[in-house]
């Protein structure tokens, strides 16, 4: 089976940073060659009337319907500017609700996230906590004060999680769009290390080296430059630390959200990617695990 990106997918509320958001995604659905879906949700779960009591059915307020409009037609005036093919839909239900239905396989959801000098609250709610714990597809989660997208340089977690290979794939395939640098980094854990024989610490930073290796030699076949980092300490902080070292304007990383337990008493991959959604200041693209030996095959750019 092959896990292949064929649709953009934007969740907006009209918000600024819901409008930040549009714009990575118009920006990638341009550089992958693939249409943009746009859902916007009313935030009313409408209710059906029932033969007992007769009562009318309930739907969303007009006002909230009319926002909804809004704010997709925000959205679909830029694409029509940007030539980026789209589709789009209001419906009913909150927007975790909506989110939840509207995408599939094949997806690239694309959601704003408020500054982090606020409640750290995602615009969509509950979606975004799943987002951190189990994401149904990959998931680029956009900071509201996000610069323009240009994702010439990428952060890439390096992990030994199932996923990895596939943010791997994913990340790789965008800097081939965009000619950009990917910038792998694999953590050997602090905290596996101070309990470990110095054997074992060895045998744990040269897998993490032949981690970055790997994503060097892929990229290198795909025409892409690659750096390669190898560093010891809290895996979260070190890949904040990473972006902001390499003046990353994206960052990927894998999670799975059914391991529970990793080698050495690491942390899950979604504590990991629970930290750097919240405190990146960049774009941060969550992968989860697809199953193994799967990879993301995404269009050639026209």
């Amino acid at each position: 089976m092959t896990v292949t990106v064929e649709r953009v997918v934007l969740a907006t509320d009209g918000s600024a940073p819901a409008a930040t958001a549009a714009a990575h995604a118009l920006f990638l659905a341009r550089v992958l060659d693939a249409p943009l879906h746009v859902v916007s949700a009313t935030g009313v779960q409408p209710t059906h009337a029932t033969e007992t009591t007769g009562t009318e059915a309930v739907g969303p307020s007009a006002s909230a319907a009319v926002e909804a409009e809004e704010a997709v037609g925000a959205v679909t005036r830029r694409a029509l500017l940007a030539g980026v093919r789209l589709t789009s839909e209001v419906v009913g239900g909150p927007a975790a609700t909506a989110v939840g239905r509207v995408v599939g396989d094949g997806d690239l959801l694309v959601l704003g996230r408020h500054g982090r000098s606020g409640p750290g609250r995602f615009l969509v709610g509950s979606v975004a906590e799943r987002v951190l714990d189990a994401p149904p597809t990959p998931t680029l989660v956009v900071p509201s004060a996000s610069p323009q997208p240009t994702y010439w340089r990428i952060a890439l977690f390096a992990d030994d999680a199932p996923s990895s290979g596939l943010a791997a794939t994913l990340a790789r395939r965008i800097a081939a769009a965009t000619r950009g640098v990917l910038e792998p980094l694999a953590v050997v854990d602090e905290r596996a290390v101070s309990t470990a024989s110095p054997d074992t610490g060895w045998t744990l930073e040269n897998e993490a080296r032949a981690r970055v290796n790997a994503v060097a030699t892929a990229a290198a076949r795909d025409a892409v430059e690659s750096g390669g980092t190898v560093r010891t300490g809290v895996p979260a902080s070190e890949l904040l630390a990473h972006v902001d070292r390499t003046g990353a304007d994206a960052v990927v990383l894998g999670v799975d959200g059914g391991d529970r337990t990793r080698r050495g008493g690491d942390r899950t991959a979604g504590t990991v990617a629970g930290r750097v959604v919240r405190h990146a200041g960049v774009p941060a693209l969550v992968v989860p695990s697809a199953g193994d030996g799967e990879a993301i095959d995404l269009p050639e750019r026209r």
